[in-house]
């Protein structure tokens, strides 16, 4: 009677935690699934190509908005133009002691603005297409859809491109104005408020999410070759801005503590590095909103598995090709490969058959 007590007493004691397995295991499956469909679309070789294209791009954009800046400096007098330039040099402490090479490269630009323009139009134009034109093949990869054709390819790419453009310098702003103000509140009575810091350095990392979230949103929205509404896009989109927002605090501390001796040398490769975790980022936000929001499961295979078990039985030489076509029976028609979702949205799902 003891032994069974005790048997009892010890069951009751395991029911508590087998229970809460049971229920780990039951509601960490759809991440287990998740991060299999990660690794089986080769999201992690797509984000590499893509910090490529991305650093292709990024400085012929870089260059045509040094260009349009360059424009803008024309147009002032002289004295404005030596006016802006201290009042530069004096908000950012960093560029008080180079203000000679300030002067020199914003006069540069001045001089060179038209030059520099018509170069990095053409290689923005083209190395920025190329960018949203690989990042249409990843996210059709995620979302399990044919590719779009060649013209409609490059009009998207280019409307993206110009919309990237735009929220670039927006970005930089939105990182940079909350220092900026705050050095500029230094010299008025409002610095001596509580709380304002704060509120600027809240108000930074706002604007960033919200800058964050509207291009993941467009992104999402825009880009792969499938019509994707707000509800089935808005889930990865703040996941991706939230991640974002994080990386981009702790990158400068992972770049200090780690890299900090090479950053000079290492320019590049910390900022394709950089690239790299952006794009993975992406795809996180891609990967949830396919998986979460439009049920697009898991492939049984990861890609080079699917294209190696789709090709394998294809002819390689001539020979193979008439032997194949000899022993392939005649007028069978081919069965249909596509997945049933897609073939769903082509013809229809299939009537439901009548309850007796």
């Amino acid at each position: 009677m003891a032994n069974d007590l005790q048997e009892l007493a010890t069951y009751k004691r395991k029911e508590p935690f087998s229970s809460a397995i049971h229920t780990f295991k039951k509601n960490g499956r759809p991440l287990v699934a998740l991060w299999i469909k990660f690794n089986n679309d080769w999201s992690w070789n797509n984000a590499a190509g893509l910090a490529y294209n991305l650093l292709l791009a990024i400085f012929p954009i870089v260059i045509a908005l040094i260009s349009l800046l360059g424009l803008f400096l024309g147009t002032l007098a002289p004295g404005v133009f030596h006016d802006d330039i201290n009042k530069l040099t004096v908000t950012f402490s960093t560029l008080s002691e180079a203000k000679p090479f300030v002067v020199a490269a914003f006069t540069q630009v001045k001089r060179e603005a038209g030059v520099l323009g018509v170069i990095a139009a053409i290689l923005a134009v083209f190395n920025g297409s190329r960018l949203f034109i690989f990042m249409e093949g990843c996210l059709d990869i995620i979302y399990h859809v044919r590719p779009r054709n060649i013209l409609a390819q490059n009009v998207m790419s280019i409307l993206m491109l110009l919309l990237f453009v735009v929220l670039l310098p927006l970005a930089a702003l939105a990182s940079a104005g909350p220092a900026f103000v705050f050095s500029l509140l230094k010299k008025t009575p409002l610095d001596q408020i509580p709380g304002v810091p704060f509120v600027l350095g809240f108000g930074g990392v706002l604007s960033g999410l919200m800058l964050g979230y509207i291009l993941f949103q467009v992104i999402y929205m825009v880009v792969p070759n499938q019509k994707i509404s707000f509800r089935k896009s808005w889930l990865g989109a703040i996941v991706a801005a939230v991640l974002l927002e994080l990386y981009l605090v702790l990158f400068p501390l992972y770049v200090a503590q780690f890299l900090g001796a090479f950053a000079g040398a290492l320019g590049v490769l910390i900022l394709l590095i950089f690239f790299y975790y952006f794009a993975l980022i992406l795809f996180v936000g891609a990967q949830v909103n396919a998986f979460f929001l439009q049920g697009i499961r898991v492939t049984q295979h990861d890609l080079v598995t699917m294209v190696y078990t789709m090709s394998s039985h294809l002819a390689t030489n001539e020979e193979a090709v008439k032997e194949q076509a000899s022993s392939s029976p005649r007028g069978e028609v081919p069965k249909d490969s596509r997945p049933q979702y897609e073939v769903d949205r082509e013809v229809g799902p299939l009537p439901a058959k009548p309850q007796n």
